[in-house]
């Protein structure tokens, strides 16, 4: 699965009317018409941008140059996939952060997979014993009703309030970042995010509140 392929639902998310400034489209155009140059037009002007948010992630500049080109790539493969209902330089960074995070999801295997080696080379005089890390049944129900009751609360706000939420809160960037991406002043960030998280905290109570409220009545 390419790295935009998540993005393309979001991007369909009703944000309005078309983002893209007069000079985007005519890029944007050219580049679906298969013009290298003027995708390079399109996406270069975000490249310190997005190095930001992906060095941000992997700790590393050579790999979150690598993770940048890599979207790069994907953003040229997935040029349909865009529809102008977000801004591109928004498109863009979640393409990019997506790569950054397979990156960082194949480092985890491969990290795990040396364990594994290391344990088997030991054979039985091998003094390493991994931990039992994985939750139980118990732990996992609560673990994926939690997120089923979060996933219900985000979709009841407006997705400009979800993507800070998910910058700020899940990818951890400051809000001067998040400003930058979104393209928004710092203090509209940082008070629509306020509103979010109560917003947020409301509807996932009014939802557990309604879920005890059928179960008393069943019993």
């Amino acid at each position: 699965m390419s790295a935009a392929t998540n993005y393309e639902l979001n991007d369909a998310a009703t944000f309005g009317p078309s983002f893209l400034t007069s000079e985007e489209a005519a890029l944007l155009a050219s580049a679906r018409a298969g013009d290298p140059e003027a995708f390079e037009c399109l996406v270069m002007p975000h490249w310190e941008a997005l190095l930001r948010v992906t060095q941000r992630i992997l700790r590393n500049r050579e790999d979150a140059e690598d993770a940048v080109q890599t979207a790069f790539l994907d953003a040229f493969r997935n040029l349909n996939g865009f529809h102008g209902r977000s801004r591109f330089s928004s498109w863009l960074t979640r393409i990019a952060m997506n790569a950054a995070l397979m990156r960082v999801r194949v480092s985890r295997r491969k990290r795990e997979t040396s364990i594994d080696e290391v344990a088997e080379a030991g054979g039985a005089q091998s003094k390493f014993h991994p931990v039992e890390t994985r939750p139980n049944p118990e732990q996992q129900y609560l673990s994926n009703e939690g997120r089923d009751l979060l996933a219900k609360g985000l979709k009841k706000l407006r997705p400009l309030d979800v993507e800070i939420l998910h910058l700020r809160s899940v990818q951890e960037l400051s809000a001067k970042e998040t400003a930058r991406i979104l393209e928004l002043p710092v203090g509209r960030v940082k008070s629509r995010l306020h509103r979010a998280r109560i917003k947020l905290a409301h509807h996932v109570q009014s939802i557990v509140t309604r879920k005890r409220h059928r179960g008393s009545v069943r019993n």
